[in-house]
C-alpha cells in the first residue's frame, strides 16, 4: 500500500515538474528477471523510471541515503537498497542475483554516479559482472532531460533488450550495454 501510494503521488509531481515523455516501455518484460540498464545524471532520473515501470523496480543506492531512519523506510519499502560505493559490495550483488532470480525488475545506473556534465561516463564492470552471473535480459534505458528547469521536456527511452553473448567479459559486456544506451541518446 505504501508503494503505490508514493508512487502515484511522486508520478504526479514529476508530470507537474516536467513535461514527460516515455518510450518503448513495451521493450520492459512482463514477468521474469531483468535489468534495466540506465545513465545518470540527476536525482529525479530513478524516480522518473521507476514510477513509469510495468512492475516495482529494485535499485541499488548508495549507503549514505539510509542513515534517517524514515527515509530509509521510506526508500527500502520503494525497492531501494544500500550498496557500498567504490568498493566490491558482495552483499548487495548477492541481494541483486537473488532479486533477478526470483524474477524481479532490477535496475542499476551503470556509471555508479551521476554524471555533472550530462555526458555519459565510462561503465563500471559490476554492470558486466551482474549480466553474466544472472543471465538475464538487460533493457538498455536513456533518461534525459531531468537536470532542466520546471515545465520542460524530460523522458525515458526503454530500448530492446542488448544480445550479449555466452562467456563475455565484464568489461565488454559494460560496454556494449553504454553503447546501446548512447544508440538510444543520439536518436533522440
Amino acid at each position: 500500500m505504501v508503494y503505490t501510494i508514493v508512487r502515484n503521488c511522486v508520478k504526479l509531481w514529476l508530470h507537474l515538474r516536467f513535461r514527460v515523455r516515455i518510450d518503448g516501455i513495451e521493450n520492459i518484460p512482463h514477468e521474469g528477471g531483468c535489468i534495466l540498464a540506465m545513465n545518470h545524471t540527476s536525482n529525479y532520473d530513478s524516480l522518473l523510471v521507476g514510477t513509469h515501470t510495468p512492475r516495482k523496480m529494485y535499485i541499488m543506492a548508495k549507503e549514505e541515503l539510509f542513515r534517517k531512519r524514515f527515509f530509509a523506510w521510506l526508500i527500502t519499502e520503494m525497492g531501494a537498497f544500500p550498496v557500498k560505493r567504490g568498493q566490491a559490495d558482495l552483499k548487495s550483488l548477492k541481494y541483486t542475483l537473488k532479486l533477478i532470480q526470483d524474477g524481479n525488475l532490477f535496475s542499476i545506473f551503470i556509471e555508479g554516479t551521476r554524471s555533472q556534465s550530462g555526458e555519459m561516463q565510462e561503465a563500471k564492470k559490476g554492470i558486466g559482472f551482474i549480466v553474466s552471473k544472472s543471465k538475464a535480459p538487460v533493457v538498455p534505458v536513456y533518461i534525459h532531460g531531468t537536470k532542466q528547469g520546471w515545465f520542460q521536456p524530460a523522458g525515458v527511452v526503454f530500448g530492446p533488450p542488448v544480445q550479449l553473448e555466452e562467456g563475455i567479459k565484464h568489461e565488454e559486456a559494460a560496454a556494449r550495454i553504454k553503447e546501446a544506451i548512447e544508440k538510444l541518446a543520439a536518436a533522440q
